[in-house]
């Protein structure tokens, strides 16, 4: 069981980091997942919720996705990329999108994630506290270290869309899925259910995949999937 010792509401983002560069303390956000061992170490939680990152803004082509905007909160957004407003849709069950942030779906780094998968072929970039832009694909690879803090996320707007998926059921998240976008500086694919986290992939580097296998699919059933559909949604853009 978790030992909560202590709780924090900041009320700046300086306060937060504060508070987080201590190895003791974790950040919560909509609080569906607390990233802990579930150990017997003593643990404080800093709540994020009044630290005013739950805004969506836009300039041209760029959307800037504050890390405390709730899944639900993107559906309805105009401004937000149609593929990302889907796949926040179908990423959770409603009750918990209500609560779910885009900073801490991104810290879960769930390998199912369509939502993380569209994020990576908008070429998202993951805006931290300190100052630093880092492309998704770098923080979903490396994890995120002790104290680091998620202001935002930044996608870029245009282009075309695809998506395609197969699950046991059609309400299951799927086994695998591939999402693809054609942008004016070429095509970009993204595949999930193939590895720990989604991550965007190479056309050609689709045989080299060595995707874990489990109860809903073997390692070679997920890599025939990925090539299928992968081939769906390129076909789709072209």
């Amino acid at each position: 069981m978790y030992r909560i010792d202590a709780y924090h509401r900041p009320t700046s983002v300086t306060e937060a980091v504060g508070l987080l560069a201590e190895p003791a303390r974790l950040a919560l956000a909509g609080g569906t997942t607390i990233r802990h061992d579930g150990g017997s170490t003593p643990t404080e939680v800093v709540d994020l919720q009044a630290l005013g990152l739950d805004r969506i803004e836009s300039e041209r082509d760029l959307v800037r996705i504050g890390a405390m905007v709730r899944l639900h909160d993107l559906v309805g957004h105009e401004a937000v990329p149609d593929l990302i407003r889907r796949t926040a849709r179908s990423e959770m069950p409603s009750t918990l999108r209500t609560i779910a942030t885009v900073g801490g779906t991104i810290g879960a780094a769930g390998s199912d994630s369509t939502f993380l998968a569209a994020l990576l072929v908008h070429d998202a970039s993951v805006q931290f506290a300190d100052g630093r832009s880092v492309a998704l694909s770098s923080v979903l690879n490396d994890g995120l270290a002790t104290g680091e803090l998620i202001v935002a996320v930044d996608v870029h707007a245009s282009g075309t869309t695809a998506i395609a998926g197969t699950g046991r059921t059609p309400a299951d998240d799927p086994i695998v899925a591939a999402v693809a976008r054609s942008a004016e500086d070429g095509v970009r694919l993204a595949l999930s259910g193939v590895g720990p986290t989604p991550e965007l992939v190479e056309p050609g580097d689709l045989d080299r995949l060595e995707p874990p296998g489990d109860f809903r699919g073997s390692s070679a059933y997920r890599r025939h999937l990925a090539q299928v559909l992968s081939t769906r949604v390129l076909q789709e853009l072209s």
